[in-house]
């Protein structure tokens, strides 16, 4: 698991940033005025950008990649490409990231933020700046990647530049046309499946007080332990039990019911109750959670979003080891089974 090598912000990139807008307003950087002229325009360009929610909710995204390739665990090096200066004589774009995998195969990835229906919407860049990106993974002799998050499926799909067809001044893919090319597979990301329902049982200490007021539904109570129940069965297993609640906080599938479990108006504990969304279970046995790289972008949002939705953060210092979901390939277990889907990209 790659980790997040520390830096200094507030000492080097607050320089540099310094010393670029002295340039750009012809200040001194040693006359001390210089230091309030600067923040006073950061200050005017803060409180613009503050309102910007394209800017708000695309940088949330660029971040929320870097920590999704790094929680899947085939990435060895995971480096921002577009930031410090830049010299060239030729019409270019600089992706945001450059990828470098276990087996040492490397490719650059530009993240890109997609609000619309996908079923309703072809995604689609203009080719002016398509070709400027294609462009510049050419001069530095890179593969090209384009990671495109469909925010209202919460679905990740990662695709070469040939997945797009050429359509007047534009590039575009069609949403089913995306999913067949779809590469997630190479940073590591699965489809997992698994029987329902997932069942929580907070269970309260039976030497201390543990009540329910009926009329308001409030609980008062202490935990004594924690069950976990796979359809119907007790998961014991620590790691089993890890994911088991991994996959009824982050995956697909919904909170359908809180129960409270009461004897002789005593509350014994509460039962939450987690199933696939619809009406009925699927006939084959098992019940898709969704994709490995979903449920950590649903981990990200949760600690970047207030209560309500509202975005309050971009970047987290959490390591991305906090994020992973990470399976041993020779995974077997009767009390919770997996089924893990590896989708190919269709190359023709």
């Amino acid at each position: 698991m790659v980790t997040k090598l520390e830096r200094n912000p507030k000492k080097f990139d607050t320089f540099e940033l310094y010393t670029k807008l002295c340039a750009q307003n012809s200040l001194d950087i040693t006359d001390s005025q210089s230091v309030d002229q600067v923040i006073g325009l950061l200050k005017e360009a803060l409180k613009e950008n503050h309102k910007n929610l394209n800017l708000v909710f695309g940088k949330r995204v660029e971040a929320m990649f870097s920590v999704v390739a790094a929680s899947l665990g085939k990435c060895c090096l995971i480096k921002q490409e577009d930031g410090g200066e830049v010299y060239c004589n030729e019409n270019i774009s600089i992706p945001d990231f450059r990828l470098v995998l276990k087996d040492r195969s490397s490719f650059l990835v530009e993240v890109k933020n997609y609000h619309r229906e996908p079923f309703n919407n072809t995604y689609s860049f203009t080719k002016k700046y398509f070709e400027s990106v294609i462009r510049y993974s050419e001069l530095v002799n890179c593969p090209l990647k384009f990671a495109i998050y469909y925010s209202k499926m919460n679905w990740w799909l990662l695709l070469s530049p040939d997945a797009f067809n050429k359509l007047g001044n534009r590039y575009v893919v069609e949403f089913t046309d995306a999913l067949k090319q779809n590469e997630m597979l190479t940073l590591g990301d699965e489809w997992l499946s698994t029987t329902p329902p997932i069942d929580i049982y907070l269970v309260s200490d039976p030497a201390k007080p543990a009540y329910i007021n009926e009329d308001t539904g409030e609980t008062n109570f202490i935990i004594k332990k924690v069950l976990c129940y796979c359809a119907e069965k007790h998961v014991k297993g620590k790691e089993e039990q890890k994911l088991l609640n991994i996959f009824a906080l982050y995956s697909s599938w919904v909170e359908t019911s809180v129960e409270p479990i009461l004897v002789d108006k005593r509350l014994i504990g509460i039962r939450y109750r987690f199933e696939p969304g619809g009406d009925e279970y699927s006939e084959n046995g098992f019940d898709h959670l969704g994709q490995i790289s979903a449920m950590v972008s649903n981990m990200y949002k949760r600690i970047t979003e207030s209560s309500s939705g509202r975005v309050i953060a971009v970047d987290t210092t959490r390591e991305p080891k906090s994020f992973s979901i990470l399976i041993p390939e020779d995974y077997k277990s009767k009390e919770l089974p997996l089924w893990r889907f590896h989708i190919q990209a269709d190359k023709g």
